[in-house]
């Protein structure tokens, strides 16, 4: 009988690449990812699949003949030289593309890897409301769906560990933020592969949110002590009440050399106690955690082979990706939001810049001057999303590269629209572009909201 085939969301990450190994005990593997390995896996189960998940047509293609999607992504690094968007509203493209092609394809169950919600939401960072949204938006595929959340995840690898294990073998003496005296339930890397292992194709876990967690429930401080004992190192901590949280990301960005774009959400939610409370399922399929000592002594010897490299550089194409969360008039599809948009530009710059339609191509023009031409998608849009293929104009780079795209989107769970731009090259210099054309673009996406609340307002 022919194995089940899951598709993994995000493979050449940290959790990904240990599901691989296990899961394809039981499972045909489809790894994605945005960038191929080097070397392909010699395990005939395992299929690299390159795909930008930001790409709808990509992601369709990706889950073909797929049964389960486990989704483990979150748009804390950037792949793009300029990436105009804050990373919840990356997650929210993402996530909606995941949805999208779920659905075409027929999936049968996704399992989605996301963080414990304190259990005092108010005022909690825009990384756990993000996964938070990110959970909402998946349910809206009415698909079966697991949401497994965790706090900290121990294993060699981890951003989490690396940050506490690098400061460990570095500094003697640390002086520590209010926030490292928060609470939270480390799980080693193994349980939560087991457990999510347990979970594909397991109708009883279908539409459950679930909280993992280890054998201890321990402040950052103490596990600073406690990997510094295991380490045989003798190290100091001062806690600073003045020490903010601004302070903390670029003290630690400066001390462990991991990405800022990394470590920012990271810190944001580290000030949280992060107690498993939904844990029913967990602790029946996982009765016998590995215990945290365990844990981080096979993370030590783990980290301690491979050698830490000063500073991760994150891969960045040469190209743009703009997003912008835009209010949406109620009663308002894609269509309509569309249309607006090439009507109001000319208005709002006193038809200095205009717009001519023609058929299914959009043209905006100075002083007769081709600045961008787009070709309506008719075969890939709908009510809920027009796409416009950027082709041409003087503000486009002349190269064999994949068409750039234009999009407005409906969001599936509020009321709000997704303004966005991919893979676009701009011709001018990048020092010009950054300071003229992209701030530019930006304040116009804000105009244009501005716009459309004073629409909303109107109708109240």
């Amino acid at each position: 009988m022919t194995k089940p085939r899951i598709a993994i969301a995000g493979a050449s990450g940290f959790i990904g690449i240990y599901a691989i190994e296990e899961l394809s005990k039981n499972f045909r593997i489809r790894a994605l990812c945005r960038n191929l390995p080097t070397t392909n896996s010699l395990n005939s189960d395992v299929q690299w699949f390159s795909c930008d998940l930001f790409n709808l047509k990509e992601a369709e293609i990706a889950f073909q003949d797929c049964d389960y999607i486990l989704y483990l992504i979150h748009s804390m690094t950037k792949g793009s030289r300029l990436t105009q968007s804050t990373f919840d509203d990356l997650d929210l493209i993402i996530a909606d593309n995941v949805r999208r092609s779920a659905l075409k394809n027929n999936i049968k169950h996704i399992i989605y890897l996301g963080g414990i919600i304190p259990e005092i939401n108010y005022g909690i960072s825009r990384h756990l409301k993000s996964r938070n949204e990110v959970e909402i938006v998946l349910t809206c595929s009415g698909i079966p769906l697991t949401c497994i959340r965790a706090g900290i995840i121990i294993g060699s690898g981890g951003s989490s560990f690396q940050i506490v294990y690098r400061l460990v073998k570095t500094l003697k003496i640390m002086t520590t933020p209010k926030w490292t005296k928060s609470l939270s339930q480390p799980v080693d890397v193994n349980d939560v592969i087991q457990f999510i292992k347990l979970c594909v194709g397991n109708k009883e876990v279908y539409n459950k949110v679930i909280d993992i967690h280890g054998t201890e429930l321990i402040s950052y401080n103490e596990l600073i002590i406690k990997i510094a004992t295991l380490m045989k190192l003798k190290r100091t901590l001062i806690t600073l009440p003045f020490f903010n949280l601004g302070l903390s990301k670029l003290w630690l960005y400066i001390i462990t050399g991991i990405d800022y774009y990394t470590i920012s959400p990271l810190i944001d939610s580290l000030k949280y106690d992060l107690k498993a409370n939904h844990s029913l399922y967990f602790n029946n399929y996982i009765p016998n955690p590995i215990s945290l000592n365990d844990s981080l002594q096979r993370a030590i010897e783990n980290e301690e082979k491979n050698e830490i490299k000063p500073r991760r550089k994150t891969f960045e194409e040469n190209k743009v990706r703009t997003v912008q969360r835009l209010n949406l008039p109620m009663g308002w599809d894609s269509i309509r939001l569309g249309k607006e948009y090439i009507n109001w530009l000319p208005k709002v710059f006193f038809t200095i810049i205009r717009s001519k339609v023609n058929n299914n191509i959009v043209r905006f023009t100075f002083l007769k001057i081709n600045l961008l031409t787009f070709e309506f998608s008719d075969d890939r849009s709908s009510t809920d999303r027009q796409l416009f293929y950027i082709k041409g104009g003087l503000l486009v780079i002349k190269k064999d590269y994949p068409p750039a795209r234009f999009e407005f989107r409906i969001s599936p769970h509020e009321q709000s629209a997704i303004a966005a731009i991919h893979d676009y090259y701009p011709s001018l210099p990048w020092p010009i572009y950054r300071i003229f054309q992209a701030s530019f673009h930006k304040m116009v996406m804000y105009l244009f909201n501005k716009h459309l609340i004073k629409i909303q307002n109107k109708k109240v």
